[in-house]
């Protein structure tokens, strides 16, 4: 934890460092978020918003004066939920909390959040929070409009498994490279401009886990920054080799009529 405290905190500073006002870090940023959850791992880290490690990130966000979104298992009454930290300038703090849960979500006792998105204003602009899964809500695109959201801001898990990654040492041979070329296209988006289904209404910024969590489960790290004519402005590939894992920002400066 104090690890991940730290990286969350490099980046953080990085982000207020080139002016801007929201930092979105991926589903589960916080404590991890492992594919082979259990209902005692989950709850062995779940804390409240106001818990120790929720208060650093709004303490950091306090003095960077900056948003910053992140997610974490969330311990609310004897409930835990999937849920994403707002923490704001001004100390205080919220959350986001997801609604379709996954299967192993709900086998680790997880209770899913309401329907309704949560949203999060920054200079009159209202981005929607959406959480991984929570994409696939019926109606979800007509109802974000009729709640006025110009923005939507959704991170994810990212996928991927300890068993799918290389060494860098693998790349030397044919059999490497080719796995490299049939993986990357899973969660690397080449398009410069995307297709109205794909972006409708509004544009997204995507952020997805990076690194292994548990036994078995290892994200790629891919991030996207989309606008509203859904051109692609920044966007972290992803990589199933393990030495090339890093902690990256992308940032973009987003303009709204």
């Amino acid at each position: 934890m104090a690890e991940t405290l730290e990286r969350l905190e490099r980046q953080a500073k990085a982000a207020a460092t080139v002016g801007a006002h929201l930092i979105l870090f991926a589903e589960g940023a916080l404590h991890g978020y492992d594919y082979d959850m259990t209902a005692e791992s989950v709850r062995a880290v779940a804390e409240p918003v106001d818990g120790p490690n929720c208060r650093r990130i709004r303490e950091l966000a306090r003095h960077l004066g900056i948003i910053i979104l992140a997610g974490f298992f969330e311990r609310h009454d004897d409930k835990i939920h999937n849920s994403l930290l707002i923490a704001r300038p001004d100390g205080s703090a919220t959350a986001a909390r997801k609604h379709v849960l996954t299967p192993g979500e709900v086998a680790a006792g997880l209770t899913p959040g309401a329907r309704k998105r949560a949203i999060v204003e920054v200079n009159g602009v209202r981005c929607a929070i959406i959480i991984c899964a929570d994409g696939g809500i019926e109606g979800l695109h007509d109802e974000l409009l009729g709640q006025g959201v110009d923005y939507r801001l959704c991170p994810t898990g990212g996928g991927g498994k300890i068993a799918d990654m290389l060494h860098e040492v693998e790349l030397e041979s044919a059999e490497g490279r080719q796995r490299y070329r049939e993986n990357r296209p899973r969660v690397f988006n080449t398009e410069a401009i995307l297709d109205e289904k794909q972006c409708p209404y509004t544009g997204f910024a995507s952020a997805n886990a990076l690194g292994p969590v548990g036994k078995q489960t290892c994200h790629q790290g891919h991030c996207m920054i989309v606008d509203n004519q859904r051109v692609m402005r920044a966007q972290i590939p992803g990589t199933i080799v393990l030495e090339h894992q890093q902690d990256q920002m992308i940032h973009a400066e987003l303009r709204f009529p």
